[in-house]
């Protein structure tokens, strides 16, 4: 059986999502995943909420990607350490990319996992899953 493939309807994405997310994630370092409202995201984002909506999903999601983003980029020390081909080398670089990534001179200071459980009442509880499931 042969499909083809429509084009998408649409415009084009008027935006930089990957700079988007990157702001995000920066909002929520600073302001926890509560404190973080949707004004906030879209004006550091520079995007309207139906383009934050049509990139990211809602707010919970946009957290989850922020989350991975922040894994894989500032909070990747720890996964890079682990490739360390002794303990004092692992222990050596956990502290060191721990004292970079929480005291930037120009971000966020402390960690955005704390930060965010720090900031997940009852209408964060989103926020507080993934959270305990990153440190899983």
């Amino acid at each position: 059986m042969c499909t083809t493939q429509r084009p998408v309807m649409g415009r084009p994405r008027g935006f930089d999502a990957d700079q988007a997310l990157e702001r995000a994630l920066e909002v929520f370092w600073r302001r926890g995943y509560e404190g973080a409202t949707l004004p906030h995201l879209t004006e550091a984002m520079g995007i309207t909420r139906t383009s934050m909506y049509a990139a990211f999903g809602n707010k919970e999601d946009l957290f989850r990607k922020a989350l991975e983003r922040y894994t894989l980029g500032p909070a990747g020390y720890g996964v890079r350490a682990l490739q360390e081909p002794t303990a004092r080398a692992v222990a050596e670089q956990v502290l060191h990319g721990a004292v970079q990534c929480t005291t930037r001179p120009r971000g966020p200071k402390g960690c955005l996992t704390v930060q965010g459980a720090l900031a997940a009442g009852e209408g964060g509880q989103a926020a507080h899953d993934a959270l305990v499931a990153y440190r899983r």
